[in-house]
């Protein structure tokens, strides 16, 4: 479930893993982000990737890191800002409706 805007998640680290994954360190309220909220994170980047048509992946992970894997591009700046777009989503959902309205179910989440 989003949190409200007094308890929101943030980037607390990004790590580089060569040229094709990073992976962010997120933290909610001084401790590492659930699996849960990340893996709701993963799916309005996933959303993000789909609508503006770029290959990608996006996966949570245990102890509060999500990890981006992208595609062979120069342009891995944009891809980290679809990252910051999600997390703002998930924080407000309110204020982005077209990523957070569509229905998520189980099998999204498992994607």
């Amino acid at each position: 479930m989003p949190y409200t805007d007094s308890n929101v998640l943030r980037v607390r680290g990004i790590e580089s893993l060569g040229d094709r994954e990073r992976r962010f360190r997120i933290e909610d309220d001084g401790r590492a982000a659930s699996e849960a909220s990340l893996q709701l994170v993963s799916l309005y980047t996933r959303r993000l990737f789909a609508e503006n048509e770029l290959a990608g992946e996006c996966l949570a992970a245990s102890g509060g890191i999500l990890i981006l894997r992208l595609p062979d591009t120069d342009k891995s700046y944009f891809y980290e800002g679809l990252i910051f777009a999600a997390l703002d989503a998930f924080n407000h959902p309110k204020k982005n409706p077209t990523i957070t309205t569509p229905a998520v179910t189980d099998e999204d989440l498992r994607r």
